[in-house]
């Protein structure tokens, strides 16, 4: 891996750092290159004005973003209108070395162990490789920290053993047998799945295929499965249907999940949400709006789901249609309030 600058970007203050952050995020998050245009108006607020002023802040960007450590490259794109377009090589980029306070690496040693012991996150390897170089660099840590076994679980995690055995089944297109936890009622039901692929979604394993009992394409996280077997009651290997794509799950977000039949909502930003509201809701048509705010309009299947992250994204966020979402939202506050006030609603 290449040796990140250390040459901080010109000193414009920590909110420009969170910007160029703030992009790089953006270029991450996107599927493939990313063009210009598609960068101006994800960031409108940042590249405004005339093509040469954009073209000038970009360009400066561009610049800082290598000194914080991150490999942009250019990709040529004969066909669309800019030619060129841009992507980070998330493997190749390398921040500044972090330098930590002896008070701020206790804390965070701590929490790390806490959460390497407690967890069973398939980011636990690189969680405790990062824990021993801790140990390693930083200075006035506990003395106890010296001691690498509190790096170690009560017992190896589940979820790679799952793994290898879901990946294996998957490559022989072999059904499986779950015992499958149900967290609404806490009970372990048993499920036969016909796997059709696998991802991470907000650091957790899930995979994605057809279950049997609904006879419907359904997807489960690794982590509800209290056993995996291969089902050796079906001998023929099933198909994966040539449309699947695991990305439908992997990106799925709350207000997607099949609850009900797709309804139209919308989601007024404004202040600092608005420019960020397509990264917030990637699959709406935004439209702005009389005061300089941004509508984002979209179809959901949980209509629940869309209200509790609105009210989670704070006073910025509104939501204006449906009419039934909106009182959800104000059942969900009043619910709110009176449990503040130690009362029944």
């Amino acid at each position: 891996m290449p040796t990140a600058r250390t040459r901080p970007p010109a000193n414009r203050g920590s909110s420009a750092q969170a910007r160029l952050l703030g992009l790089a995020t953006f270029i991450l998050s996107e599927p493939g290159p990313v063009s210009r245009r598609r960068i101006y108006e994800a960031f409108p607020d940042d590249y405004a004005g005339s093509p040469a002023a954009k073209e000038k802040k970009f360009s400066r960007d561009k610049r800082d973003l290598e000194r914080l450590g991150f490999v942009l490259d250019r990709e040529d794109v004969p066909a669309a209108d800019d030619q060129v377009a841009y992507l980070i090589d998330a493997r190749a980029s390398a921040l500044p070395p972090l330098e930590l306070a002896p008070d701020e690496a206790a804390v965070v040693w701590t929490a790390g162990v806490s959460a390497l012991r407690a967890s069973d996150h398939p980011l636990r390897d690189e969680l405790e490789s990062a824990l021993r170089k801790l140990l390693v660099g930083a200075k006035g840590l506990p003395p106890r920290a010296a001691a690498t076994e509190e790096l170690a679980a009560e017992g190896a995690p589940a979820s790679g053993a799952l793994l290898d055995k879901l990946v294996d089944a998957w490559e022989r297109r072999r059904t499986v047998t779950l015992d499958y936890l149900r967290i609404a009622t806490g009970e372990v039901v048993r499920r036969d799945v016909d796997v059709y692929g696998w991802g991470r979604r907000r650091g957790e394993w899930i995979f994605a295929g057809h279950c049997h009992l609904r006879d419907a394409e359904r997807v489960f996280y690794l982590s509800r499965v209290c056993a995996l077997k291969v089902d050796a009651r079906r001998r023929d290997p099933y198909r994966v249907p040539a449309g699947f794509d695991v990305r439908r799950w992997t990106r799925q977000q709350i207000w997607d999940y099949d609850v009900h039949p797709p309804r139209e909502a919308a989601v007024r930003f404004r202040g600092s949400l608005a420019r960020v509201a397509g990264q917030l809701l990637p699959a709406a048509r935004l439209s702005p709006d009389a005061d300089g705010g941004r509508v984002a309009r979209l179809e959901v299947r949980n209509l629940r789901g869309l209200v509790r992250q609105a009210l989670a994204w704070g006073p910025e966020a509104e939501l204006l249609e449906p009419a039934e979402g909106r009182a959800m939202a104000r059942e969900m506050l009043a619910t709110l309030a009176a449990a503040l006030d130690g009362r029944a609603p």
